[in-house]
């Protein structure tokens, strides 16, 4: 009991000897720049023991002895990003990037909000800015190449993608793209190689079997493909293309009723009602031209199941 009390207690201990450390810095600061630093340093310790509010304080005080403070602004926009106070963190992201225009962190901060307010497009100029600036920045490079992906520039989304796989051999997300992205350019067998390659590297995330469910979807092995899409499922329950791929294979299957089922519960994620549309649906399992009839006519019949009213 007294050591599980003697735990639970430390981290509350090492945040305030940040606290109180950061203070001491303060104190001995010799010039505004200096202070402007430590005051980063104090809001960043307050901000770790869950004082948000006295973060911002000290955040704002070191902008006030040097409003040139760039990572400052980058702090602030990252405390209301986690409070979803996005406009504030947005214009503090924006601020970073007009005092700092030749830093790579405020373009990647700013990115990084659209991105996640579904701006993804708005993204793309930033996100090639803060890759000029930092070509060791792999979030930003995967990020770019996701985008250029889902545009259609395969050969350049591959490049980053590659960049990030040498980068950060074990994040997967990236290693999963870059199959995608085979698929693209239907190099079939190339992707079976990567998806292989991604299970037997983890043979429990959903990586690999995401990507193995696509490739035998294209291959027409519905059986295999829906068999993939379980497992990556039972890793990544909410993975709506994984969903809409399972509800068009049982579709294809003749499985009409657990079709619509699965149809609707890949409905129910942050697409919405978007999903009824063959655009969404297409992009979400890199159709092709050779794949759009089929998922058309899979939408066309099963409209309703999402959009029981629809308008004439």
């Amino acid at each position: 009991m007294l050591a599980a009390l003697i735990l639970g207690a430390a981290p509350v201990v090492r945040a305030q000897d940040a606290v109180t450390r950061a203070e001491a810095a303060v104190h001995q600061a010799a010039t505004a720049k200096e202070r402007s630093v430590a005051l980063v340093d104090l809001g960043r310790a307050y901000a770790a023991a869950g004082e948000g509010d006295k973060g911002e304080v000290e955040f704002k005080a070191a902008l006030a002895e040097d409003a040139s403070n760039s990572t400052a602004y980058l702090e602030l926009g990252e405390l209301h990003l986690n409070e979803h106070r996005i406009p504030e963190a947005e214009q503090e992201f924006r601020q970073a990037i007009h005092v700092a225009p030749q830093s790579g962190a405020g373009y990647a901060a700013l990115a990084e909000v659209l991105i996640q307010t579904g701006r993804e497009l708005q993204s793309r100029p930033l996100l090639e800015k803060a890759v000029e600036l930092d070509p060791d920045d792999w979030h930003c490079a995967y990020r770019l190449g996701t985008i250029l992906l889902e545009g259609g520039e395969a050969a350049r989304a591959s490049e980053l993608l590659e960049k990030v796989a040498r980068l950060r051999p074990d994040f997967l997300p990236a290693r999963e793209q870059l199959g995608l992205a085979l698929v693209r350019r239907r190099d079939l067998k190339g992707a079976t190689a990567a998806g292989e390659a991604l299970i037997a590297k983890n043979p429990q995330a959903a990586e690999g079997h995401r990507l193995m469910a696509l490739v035998l979807w294209k291959q027409h092995d519905y059986d295999g493909s829906l068999a993939e899409c379980a497992m990556a499922l039972a890793a990544d329950p909410n993975s709506t293309p994984m969903q809409a791929l399972q509800a068009i294979e049982l579709w294809q299957l003749d499985r009409k009723k657990e079709a619509r089922t699965a149809f609707v519960q890949a409905a129910k994620g942050s697409l919405g009602p978007k999903l009824a549309t063959a655009e969404i649906f297409c992009r979400l399992l890199l159709c092709d031209a050779s794949d759009i009839p089929a998922v058309d006519e899979f939408l066309r019949k099963n409209r309703w199941a999402i959009m029981p009213n629809p308008q004439p």
